[in-house]
């Protein structure tokens, strides 16, 4: 009798001395077992048989080497049970003569099939598995003989599988600090008594205004001239009940994101991401028989009869899909459209923490999760960006359609709807105007936050990684990330950062306005508290690193960051309230906008409100060039552009009938790049050729 196994270890060095220990269990079944099962073992790695015999039969085609093999008989089914899970594994696979039927089929830890292969009586098939190519770890191999007569036959089997973690937490995942940038903006509130606003856009061919999505469930309709709100649609009535740990406290459920469809303006078609109560069967699930869901998430499609007026009359609603939610929070809730006209749904791993079913959440042992996870369960929605085509039919429940090029139809494994996979809560994501590239920011566990950038197909690694780390589940214990390496084909963040910096990450868009010229083409996005007191941040990034935005008037915005928005000029919206709950009225719409700034040469104003004979006459970009030797200092207007009435209030004022030019905000860069922030009034110097304007006062803000 002969069988062998080894374990292989190698000092990984990094900062801290970490150990990772993997296990490789080798046989090609030299001894005979006719018990019907066995186990190869050492050092807490397995690999369990049952249903087949270790055995020889005199027949030498049968045996890959050596003169034994693993058999199971006619009509039998053999499993091998791998502890922990194989992250690669090699075997032969071969059926006797006269086999027509034996199947062999490669498992995940929650019994999902990751690979099917037909037994050939003619010669041995060589099978290779690994994390690379199937995006999990093979926890199990189902050997069924459904012929009536023939063997079918292993041999030469092969698994390396990681132990448990040795390796301990990284203290501080990322040391460099997030720094402040020379962009020194403003926060304009436009609209207030909001309640949790997470999300806002324009309706397209309407300008005029933004659409903004309360956590409680109002859509509001927000006139950008004059900062009037109203209430465009209302679902609080079909919400599940907000406040998880009791009446007024901390939820993430809610209504978390509205899209309108391209054709809006002629079709009036709306959808809507809800959480509602559970108790209906949902087209998705993960609960075990004998539980319950907290609550299911709900996509809807609302047919609008009117894009004109301030309240939506509903014409028509129906339900697209529905998908049962484990536990209250890692909800995501994001819905855009892309380019392609395909309607794009970010689905949160489940919630809890650690996306592990073997652990407790809130004194209460988890459900919904699996062992292994949402996250790297690719045969449920949650913690994957889906893709549909809300006008088809062909999925499951007929309410919508699949795109046949979404990157995993056909797949026995993973869900056709799914686009990318591998996410915790990826709470918001959009997409460049321009470009059309999709950037999709996750929430982190107790580490680290990040920005994607979306590939069809993508796996982002969690729970198996948060961000580019290896992320260890620790059991009851909260998670934590290392050095270690970890086995598979993963994305990795564009930009990441750890919670020195902030708690969640909250995602916004790639800048394309006009008003803002230094944040052309970057990423701006936030966190919703450094501390989780209500201290939130706003940070861009060009896709090489993170900067903070410089804020004129304060050190912080002051408040939770819950969202951002872009209205059709390209211009951005945060988003936030003072409580960081979805109750009270304290949330609030702020317009993120530029300084005037001068540069020793031009005086740039982003927005000039002009008045003549005490009426309003519009909104102006204004650019001036500084009179060379003049003293006091003069400006001559070389270049003026009209605005829509949007930016009204913005920046500037100038009355033609008093000639005075009131610049409240004035950056002033010196040769050492230090940025000083004025306010200044300039006078009208009357009949000259050329509006020319003199510096009367100045006063440092900043």
């Amino acid at each position: 009798m002969k069988h062998y196994y080894s374990i292989l270890f190698s000092l990984v060095l990094l900062s801290a001395p970490i150990v990772l220990h993997a296990a490789e269990i080798n046989t090609s079944f030299e001894f005979n077992n006719t018990s019907g099962s066995f186990t190869l073992t050492e050092n807490e790695a397995s690999a369990a048989f049952s249903g087949g015999e270790a055995k020889s039969v005199g027949n030498f085609s049968l045996y890959h080497s050596g003169a034994n093999a693993w058999m199971i008989a006619p009509g039998a089914t053999g499993n091998i049970d791998f502890n922990p899970p194989a992250q690669e594994l090699t075997v032969f696979f071969r059926t006797q003569s006269g086999n027509n039927s034996s199947t062999l089929d490669l498992l995940d830890s929650d019994d999902q099939i990751l690979g099917s292969f037909l037994g050939n009586s003619a010669s041995w098939t060589e099978i290779n598995a690994s994390m690379a190519i199937l995006g999990k770890p093979v926890a199990k191999i189902i050997l069924r003989n459904q012929s009536a007569s023939g063997y079918a036959v292993l041999d030469d089997l092969q698994i390396i599988a990681s132990e448990p973690s040795t390796g301990r937490r990284l203290d501080d995942p990322i040391p460099a600090s997030i720094q402040k940038s020379s962009i020194r903006l403003r926060l304009k509130q436009i609209a207030n008594e909001l309640t949790a606003p997470n999300w806002a856009v324009y309706a397209p061919e309407d300008s005029k205004h933004l659409y903004v999505v309360d956590q409680n469930g109002k859509l509001w309709r927000i006139d950008l001239t004059t900062g009037n709100k109203e209430v465009f649609l209302n679902l609080s009535n079909l919400l599940v009940s907000l406040g998880a740990f009791g009446s007024g406290t901390f939820d993430e459920r809610g209504f978390l994101g509205f899209a309108f469809h391209p054709q809006y303006s002629d079709n009036g078609l709306l959808y809507t991401y809800t959480s509602e109560p559970a108790g209906e069967p949902s087209d998705f699930s993960t609960i075990p028989p004998d539980s319950s869901a907290n609550h299911r998430t709900v996509i809807r499609e609302w047919q609008l009869s009117s894009t004109s007026s301030d309240q939506a009359d509903v014409v028509d609603v129906r339900v697209l899909l529905t998908v049962d939610q484990p536990q209250f929070n890692h909800n995501a809730g994001a819905l855009n459209f892309g380019a392609d006209g395909m309607l794009y749904i970010a689905l949160g791993d489940g919630g809890g923490a650690d996306d592990r079913d073997d652990q407790e959440f809130i004194g209460s042992p988890m459900i919904g999760h699996g062992i292994n996870g949402n996250g790297q369960n690719t045969a449920n929605p949650l913690g994957s960006l889906l893709r549909i085509d809300p006008t088809g039919n062909n999925s499951n429940n007929g309410q919508y359609g699949i795109p046949s090029d979404n990157p995993f139809v056909g797949s026995d494994t993973i869900l056709d709807e799914i686009y990318a996979y591998g996410f915790r809560n990826p709470f918001r994501f959009s997409f460049d105007t321009k470009t059309s590239a999709l950037v999709l920011v996750d929430v982190g566990q107790n580490d680290i936050e990040e920005v994607n950038l979306i590939q069809a197909g993508g796996n982002y690694g969690w729970g198996l990684k948060e961000g580019s780390f290896r992320f260890e589940p620790n059991g009851n214990d909260a998670g934590f990330v290392t050095n270690e390496p970890v086995s598979g084909n993963f994305v990795d963040p564009v930009v990441q950062y750890d919670h020195d910096e902030g708690t969640a990450i909250i995602g916004g868009f790639i800048y394309h306005g006009s008003a803002i010229p230094a944040l052309q083409q970057t990423y701006v996005f936030g966190d919703v508290a450094r501390t989780g007191d209500g201290d939130g941040r706003l940070f861009y990034t060009d896709g090489s690193k993170i900067m903070e935005l410089d804020l004129t008037d304060r050190d912080q915005p002051g408040f939770w960051v819950l969202g951002f928005g872009q209205d059709a000029e390209g211009e951005l919206y945060v988003l936030g309230n003072t409580t960081g709950t979805p109750f009270e009225t304290t949330g609030a719409v702020y317009k993120l906008i530029p300084n005037a700034r001068f540069d020793t040469t031009f005086l740039e104003i982003p927005a000039v409100d002009v008045q003549i004979d005490n009426d309003f006459s519009g909104v102006y970009r204004a650019r001036l060039q500084l009179v060379t030797g003049s003293d006091p200092l003069r400006f001559e207007l070389i270049q003026a552009e009209k605005l829509s009435e949007n930016f009204r209030g913005d920046n500037a004022s100038f009355n033609k009938t008093t000639g005075e030019l009131n610049l409240p905000f004035i950056d002033i860069t010196d040769t050492n790049n230090n940025i000083s922030t004025y306010a200044a009034e300039l006078q009208l110097i009357p009949d000259l050729p050329v509006l020319t304007f003199e510096l009367r006062q100045a006063l440092l803000v900043k």
